[in-house]
């Protein structure tokens, strides 16, 4: 018996001491090789090929201070956790050049405080969420901040983790979010760290929108760009440059620009502003068309219950037909769309006023799930019009946004009255379906200029003209006031982009313009991680609700039941073993 419990010694030492050894050997190994397992069905924390480049390019150390601590619903309780595991994967990558803390904005008792910390987070970019929830005494109303800060060498960049739907229910945002997490922390490493800065021009001469319209978009584009405002006036050297090689002496055509934007205009383009911005095209520069081809305002509608819109010449219908859309001549109605006050009385002296839904107001959703796209917010627009695509060899068209089912289109000239609000609508009138109103256009692009101009320009060394592009890509939309913010003229103040004054709601078109430019000015893939699906497995709450007790039991008896069951079987494979 002596003999054998030494001999059951050795072996167990002897096992012992091989584990420990396999475990050493296995950890000098991994310190080598580094490998890490993601078992989800849907690859959730597999990072993209674009987002591990930049995680193990980084040089110093990105910090994240992320304000999703405290007391939170199970909804935003795994926002905290995703956020925290998806930064832990950039971690891993990073070698140690990121770090993160979560941090409660409201853990201070101090009111004053409070308020100070909260006026700092705004003032860093970061837009609150009132949380209703519910306690014993009823409901109750928590100011939260589900944000981060990202700073790296003394630059910061805000990033809004909750991103918000209108109409969609919260777990819906939540999961939205939840996939946008990965492209939300990658574009503010990229934007944080990127060595050159891309061009960005918006084009004057032609009545656009001017600086004050376009101020939001402007300082937001300028966290990650450098931005011009340029009038053209038939300058050949306005957007591109010719470079001389020194010793060939062979002149080579660059852009100034990476992207220009082309914001509402209201004036004819001329013969020559067109030849100079379709050689742009021609040598990779890459646009964003804004284009009302109706003239519409609501400023008319002022002083007038009735106003016409009327169809505007910019004479560009040739050049867009060319690259491969056509903007129609007429205007959206759609039944889902964004209010406006109307005075329907007065009360005493004081005007009394009522929100009504303004058809020609449409608000527009994504057509897919692409990435310029993808978990987006509506987009107010104000006078939209329709596109078609037009067959082009070459040309890829992706849809981007579109009006609801329940929509109407009314051909100009057309009539626009104020009074048409005070009756329902006949929804048999909106059955005209989802109407497209921004398309993406990928490919080589022919010259609208190809066999128009006598061989001596054509050939023309000033000039050099070429008549197809390489790989380019360029975004057409039928709303020039999807970039416009309000301003107020007697100050010239503004508001944020796609803030409605009237019913102080948060509309997407800001991020749906950032991520055009982005898609625009991006080569490196790193936009395809927007269009990453995750399946997040909620709990049915009608089962919950009706077999509550009984998987408590299951999940409270069950492990207890299989770990006692295990303990009893060990016990008597013991005995039975030791007592021979």
């Amino acid at each position: 018996m002596v003999e054998k419990n030494n001999s059951n010694r050795k072996k167990d030492i002897t096992l012992l001491v091989s584990g420990v050894v396999i475990v050493i050997l296995i950890n000098f190994i991994g310190s080598f090789a580094f490998e890490r397992f993601d078992l989800t069905s849907e690859k959730r924390y597999t990072l993209s090929k674009a987002s591990k480049e930049l995680a193990r390019n980084l040089d110093d150390i990105i910090y994240v201070k992320v304000y999703l601590e405290g007391e939170f619903p199970a909804g935003f309780k795994r926002l905290h956790d995703e956020t925290k595991e998806m930064l832990d994967e950039f971690r891993a990558y990073a070698g140690g050049n990121l770090d993160y803390e979560f941090i409660n904005p409201s853990e201070n008792s101090d009111e004053k405080i409070r308020e100070e910390i909260y006026k700092q987070l705004y003032k860093q970019g970061l837009r609150p969420t009132d949380l209703q929830s519910k306690n014993e005494d009823g409901y109750t109303n928590k100011i939260v901040w589900p944000g981060a800060i990202f700073s790296y060498r003394g630059e910061e960049i805000p990033v809004q983790l909750l991103k918000s739907q209108i109409g969609a229910n919260p777990q819906a945002m939540l999961n939205s979010s939840i996939e946008a997490l990965e492209y939300e922390i990658a574009n503010a490493i990229h934007n944080l760290t990127a060595v050159t800065t891309k061009r960005v021009a918006f084009i004057e001469g032609h009545g656009e929108l001017d600086q004050y319209e376009t101020a939001s978009l402007e300082e937001e584009l300028r966290q990650f760009y450098s931005v011009d405002r340029i009038a053209i006036n038939g300058t050949l050297g306005s957007l591109t440059e010719r470079i001389i090689n020194d010793s060939t002496q062979v002149a080579v055509v660059q852009n100034k620009y990476d992207v220009i934007i082309i914001a509402k205009p209201s004036q004819r383009f001329s013969e020559k502003d067109k030849f100079i911005i379709d050689q742009f095209v021609m040598y990779g520069g890459r646009i964003v068309w804004l284009v009302d081809p109706v003239f519409a305002s609501m400023d008319s509608l002022q002083n007038a219950d009735i106003s016409m819109a009327i169809p505007q010449d910019l004479n560009l219908d040739d050049q867009l037909f060319t690259y491969g859309v056509r903007i129609n001549t007429n205007l959206i109605q759609d039944i889902q769309s964004a209010p406006i006050p109307i005075v329907t009385g007065r009360i005493g002296n004081q005007p009394k006023t009522e929100m009504f839904p303004w058809y020609f107001f449409p608000l527009l959703s994504p057509v897919n799930n692409h990435p310029i796209v993808n978990n987006l917010n509506a987009v107010k627009g104000e006078f939209v019009s329709t596109i078609d695509t037009i067959a082009r060899k070459g040309i890829h068209k992706i849809g981007l946004l579109q009006s609801s089912k329940y929509t109407k289109l009314s051909n100009s000239p057309t009539r626009i009255s104020l009074g048409m609000l005070r009756f329902e609508p006949n929804q048999e009138q909106f059955n005209q379906g989802n109407q497209i109103a921004a398309v993406l256009l990928e490919g080589n692009f022919e010259s609208v200029f190809k066999n128009r101009i006598t061989p001596q320009i054509e050939q023309a060394n000033e000039i050099n003209f070429k008549e197809l592009s390489d790989l380019n890509k360029m975004v057409v939309i039928a709303d020039g006031d999807i970039a416009k913010n309000h301003v107020k003229r007697s100050t010239n103040e503004y508001l944020a982009l796609g803030y409605d004054k009237f019913t102080r709601q948060q509309f997407g078109n800001k991020d749906f313009m950032l991520n055009v430019v982005n898609y625009l000015c991006d080569d490196s893939g790193l936009m395809t991680v927007r269009s990453k699906k995750l399946n997040i497995r909620l709990l049915d709450s009608t089962v919950l609700k009706t077999d509550a007790s009984k998987w408590k039991i299951i999940n409270t008896v069950l492990p207890v039941g299989l770990i006692l069951l295990f303990g009893l079987a060990h016990y008597y494979d013991r005995k039975k073993k030791y007592s021979k």
